[in-house]
């Protein structure tokens, strides 16, 4: 799984000893969290926005973590961070420009001193100026990508220039590249500040007059190391077995960056074509590869049990409890639900698992599935996958008969080709524990309204999901 980085030494401000209630999170943090709201603030924050040279047309929110304590003394030490995408537009010429933006939030002005603690990271005293803002008004650093305090690598992946010299020559040669490609274009695909970041990358080789594309995932660690040894036992292992599980061919890791390299794959994202007149053949797909990493023998994953579950989940469902209490009752009863009916590690057949398993993860091309980010992987219990898949379905699709048609059929394959069994109990423990854990999610988003989202998803989770 990912490497949770200290953000901004937040180990090393000091800690407070006022307290603070739900009350004071939310007045300070959801203004951060609403759009029409974040962008006043950031058009006060960001020098060339604050001069009216540009007005904002859209603002998007890729991502955000609230990060709190339990003890009310420590409810001060929380913070926010929260990623945008803004779309900017030039008043006089009237082009539209795109700009990311990473903003980790304080409460009673620790900023100043987490501010303090900045370190250039490789970068100029001008570069860094221009890169990261103190906002003392709004208790706020803001960062300007590609600058990340946990990726400070980020700015040689933008660079198009730069970025040439870390391409994978071996992995260029296995797809046909000779000598060193123009980099063209760069595609912002997915960042996590702090965690990592992919970027989509179009070549032009001159030599055969062709365009390639090139995936590439930057880590703020070594993780990227083994991602791509992983990557590449299952590439190999797909080159000789057809029935095996299809990914995208990893073509090299380039250590000074630590990122990984895949060959771009054609494909569509199976929730935009997966509709009633395909579902079974693509259902079937879906088992068939789950199947195939669920039985293969891929080495070096750690192993995360029922009890492991048990313990992030009590974690989890306390802090919701504490953030809104007038669902304890119900948190606690789901709570006990989970501790009750977990079962036994000795029912479990431990295998390679991809643990984040989503709709999203799969691309389709000419009915063949691929199947995509392997960060994850990790060994435990399969059905958490299939678990993992329907809860998704059912939050992304509006008509939940076609998802309940779309789960057992799901269901029926995958048993088909695996020698244990598809507990129906086990099955379900894994869909509520699922369920607790995207409400989790709505929460660390803290989002206005979450409250009524999180609410909703632990109703289903204390009465299930039908299977």
């Amino acid at each position: 799984m990912a490497t949770t980085h200290r953000p901004f030494n937040i180990s090393q401000v000091s800690p407070s000893s006022a307290t603070t209630d739900w009350t004071t999170l939310r007045r300070t943090f959801q203004r951060f969290t609403t759009p029409m709201s974040a962008s006043h603030i950031l058009r006060s924050c960001v020098p060339e926005l604050s001069t009216g040279t540009y007005d904002i047309s859209d603002c998007a929110i890729l991502d955000a973590k609230l990060k709190t304590y339990l003890k009310p003394t420590s409810k001060s030490n929380s913070t926010l961070s929260v990623c945008y995408r803004l779309m900017l537009k030039e008043r006089s010429t009237g082009p539209s420009s795109q700009r990311i933006f990473y903003a980790k939030v304080f409460l009673d002005g620790r900023s100043t001193e987490a501010a303090r603690l900045l370190t250039p990271n490789g970068l100029s005293d001008i570069e860094f100026r221009y890169a990261v803002h103190h906002v003392p008004e709004y208790d706020l650093i803001l960062c300007r990508f590609p600058h990340d305090p946990a990726l400070p690598h980020l700015r040689h992946l933008v660079d198009l220039v730069a970025i040439e010299q870390h391409l994978p020559p071996d992995g260029l040669k296995q797809i046909g590249i000779q000598g060193r490609p123009q980099v063209l274009t760069r595609h912002l695909v997915n960042y996590r500040p702090e965690i990592r970041c992919a970027n989509r990358y179009d070549l032009y080789d001159s030599t055969l007059g062709r365009t390639s594309q090139l995936f590439s995932k930057t880590f703020g660690d070594v993780d990227g190391q083994a991602l791509y040894e992983r990557l590449q036992f299952f590439w190999d292992r797909s080159l000789t077995d057809p029935e095996a599980m299809a990914i995208a061919q990893p073509l090299g890791y380039s250590p000074a960056i630590n990122t990984v390299w895949q060959h771009g794959v054609p494909g569509t994202p199976l929730l935009k074509i997966l509709h009633a007149s395909n579902y079974m053949h693509y259902l079937a797909a879906v088992a068939k590869g789950l199947a195939s990493l669920h039985t293969s023998n891929v080495a070096g994953l750690a192993v995360h049990s029922p009890d492991d579950h048990l313990v992030e989940i009590r974690k989890k469902l306390t802090k919701l409890s504490d953030a809104l209490p007038q669902h304890s009752d119900m948190i606690r009863t789901i709570g006990e639900t989970l501790a009750q009916t977990a079962p036994a590690p000795s029912a479990v057949p431990f295998r390679p698992i991809h643990w984040d398993f989503h709709i999203d993860q799969l691309l389709a091309d000419e009915g063949t599935l691929i199947f995509c980010d392997l960060d994850e992987l990790i060994v435990g219990d399969p059905l958490q996958d299939l678990a993992n898949f329907i809860v998704d379905l059912h939050v992304r699709l509006a008509d939940q008969e076609f998802v309940r048609l779309l789960a057992k059929e799901l269901c029926h394959h995958y048993q088909k080709l695996v020698t244990w069994e598809v507990c129906a109990e086990r099955l379900a423990w894994h869909v509520r524990l699922q369920l607790v854990n995207k409400a989790y999610r709505q929460y660390l988003r803290f989002a206005p309204g979450f409250e009524h989202i999180v609410g909703g998803m632990m109703r289903l989770a204390q009465r299930g999901l039908p299977l």
